[in-house]
Parts: C-alpha cells; structure tokens; sequence
C-alpha cells in the first residue's frame, strides 16, 4: 500500500514591496529629517522677517506722521528706504520742491523714487511730476515727450489722462491747434470717466469756433491754465 506525500509546511512570506519600503526608509530617513529641519528654519526664518518688516513699516509710518520738512523725509529714506513711507517720503520731498520752484532738484527726487519704486501706484503721478517740471522750467519739447510717456507707460493709473491734458495744453499755449485737437480728442476717447475729460470737451469746443489761423491773445488762449499749476495730482 502506497503511502501518500507527507505535506510541506510554508512559513509566511514577506511581501517583497513592504521590504523594500523600510530599507528605503532606513537609508533615506537622514535625509527626510534634515529636509524637515530646513523648511522648520526657513518658515521661522520667513515669519521673522515679516514682523520685522511689520515693526519697520510702523515705525517709519509713525516718523512720517511725525514729520515737518525735508530733513525729516530724508531720514526716512535713510532708515527705512525699501519701507512705503519711504516712497511716501519720496513725493512728499519732490513735491515740496518743486512748490519751492526748485525744478531740478525736484524732478531728481521723482526719479529717486521711480528708481526704488518702479511698480508702485504712483510711478505715473511721479512721471507726471517730473513733465510738470519741464514745462514749468520752460521745456516743453522734453514735457510733451514725458506726458506722451506717461500714457504709454502707465494708461491705467490715475496720472494718464492728466498727462494727456497737460501735453494738449502745450499744444494749445503754442498755437498747435490741431496737435491739441488729437490730445483732447483722445482724451474723450481714451479717458472718458477722467475727471479731465470734461475739460478737453469744453476746449474742444473752444477750438472750433476759433479760425485755424487765429493767432491773437483772444478767448482761447485766455481760457488755457498752464499744466504744472493745473495738472497737480503728482502729489500723494
């Protein structure tokens, strides 16, 4: 009588994947941990400098409210010069040089600012600024290039449509009746909502009751404000 196979007993077998996840883990958890310690650092490192920041903008904030002249922007700038009321400062000193009739030393502090602040808000109140200085020193050639600037450069902010008055002004003051024509024209078309789109339609119709050829000190030129007295916005 045959006998029948004794039965081979299997001990249980490990899963080849469970294996090799913890050898990966034995040869890689150094490396996890130090990532770990670094990204730790560098979140503490970043809320650091944001209450630095924070404390510097509020200090400087507090040195602005407090100040009363020139030396006292000044100072700010040197302190806190990438802070925003260092950029505050900025226009706050250009402004009140070029209200001295210190048109130079005005439109250096509106390129200083331009210079440290290029996407800020008013970049195009000081591109403004530094035209209504040009204009009011007597170059006009140089201010119609800077206002054309503005509209190019920045047309969504507030200074544009301002920028285009004052270079239609010009237009205007020196018997350029048709340059001035486009300006306005292109402020209607362009700025329509702008507080001076009002204004170029008044002069527009001014313009065209009055003879191409009419070169007299009349009603048109009588009517015309210079652009750095009107056209005043570069202020913050």
């Amino acid at each position: 009588m045959a006998t029948s196979p004794t039965p081979i007993l299997q001990g249980p077998v490990l899963e080849d994947s469970a294996f090799d996840n913890e050898l990966f883990w034995e040869q890689n958890k150094s490396r996890f941990f130090t990532a770990a310690a670094v990204l730790l650092l560098l979140v503490v490192a970043g809320i650091g400098w944001y209450i630095k920041t924070n404390q510097a903008n509020i200090h400087a904030q507090k040195l602005l409210a407090e100040s009363t002249g020139i030396e006292d922007f000044q100072a700010i700038i040197a302190k806190y010069p990438a802070s925003m009321p260092a950029a505050d400062a900025h226009m706050r000193i250009a402004s009140a040089l070029r209200e001295a009739g210190k048109w130079e030393e005005s439109t250096a502090a509106f390129r200083a600012f331009l210079k440290n602040f290029p996407q800020h808000e008013l970049a195009g109140g000081a591109l403004l600024g530094i035209g209504q200085n040009q204009d009011a020193a007597g170059d006009t050639k140089s201010a119609i290039s800077t206002y054309q600037q503005v509209v190019t450069q920045y047309p969504q902010s507030y200074a544009a449509p301002y920028a285009a008055y004052s270079e239609a002004e010009i237009y205007l003051r020196t018997f350029q009746r048709e340059e001035a024509r486009r300006s306005y024209n292109m402020i209607g078309s362009q700025f329509p909502q702008s507080p001076v789109a009002r204004m170029a339609a008044s002069q527009l119709s001014r313009l065209a009751g009055t003879p191409g050829s009419q070169k007299s000190t009349g009603s048109v030129e009588a009517s015309v404000v210079k652009p750095a007295a009107e056209a005043v916005p570069a202020k913050p």
